[in-house]
């Protein structure tokens, strides 16, 4: 993100669009599930680390020379130990996400062809769409992700000024980014 102007100009097939909104932690904790649950990337990192762990544990079980019953205990332990651990690094990410946009208050981001770009209160930043080459949409939002460092902007789908606009930011979004 860099600081920039509040508006973008368009090249594109649609003028730009204004949604209008207040971000919550509802809003992130959503796209955090939605990533995490609902595409490859996201399905993978939940693996990584409990998968990890399990051989970890089970190598240094094997090593110590203990018996299969508790080498059954530890693995299963290191394994829960993994999942919560997981569960609750991704509770954070999305708090930290919601926090970066606290400052904003109410935010209006307006999407282009080119990016879009977010003011709020005494910020503004704008968003190239290099920057986040991919997407995944729920039923309330747009959740523009960089895939591999969990960094997103949510965009959520109430802030449309018409219902229109949700049709019009999904055409842009699929003509600019690549959709999980």
């Amino acid at each position: 993100m860099h600081s920039g102007g509040d508006h973008i100009q368009s090249t594109g097939q649609d003028a730009d669009i204004a949604f209008v909104y207040e971000p919550t932690p509802a809003d992130y904790e959503a796209a955090m599930r939605r990533y995490t649950y609902g595409t490859w990337p996201g399905r993978g990192g939940l693996i990584v680390w409990p998968a990890l762990i399990l051989v970890l544990v089970f190598f240094f079980c094997e090593l110590r020379g203990f018996a299969p019953a508790m080498t059954a205990i530890v693995v299963v332990a290191g394994v829960v130990a993994g999942v919560v651990t997981t569960h609750k690094t991704l509770a954070r990410v999305a708090r930290e996400q919601h926090a970066d946009m606290e400052d904003y208050g109410t935010c209006r981001t307006v999407v282009g062809d080119e990016g879009m770009t977010t003011t709020g209160g005494s910020q503004t930043s704008t968003i190239d769409w290099q920057a986040f080459p991919w997407y995944v949409e729920t039923g309330e939002h747009f959740v523009l992700t960089t895939r591999r460092t969990r960094i997103f902007f949510v965009l959520p789908k109430r802030g449309a000024q018409d219902p229109a606009d949700v049709d019009r930011v999904r055409a842009v979004l699929d003509r600019n980014l690549r959709r999980l």
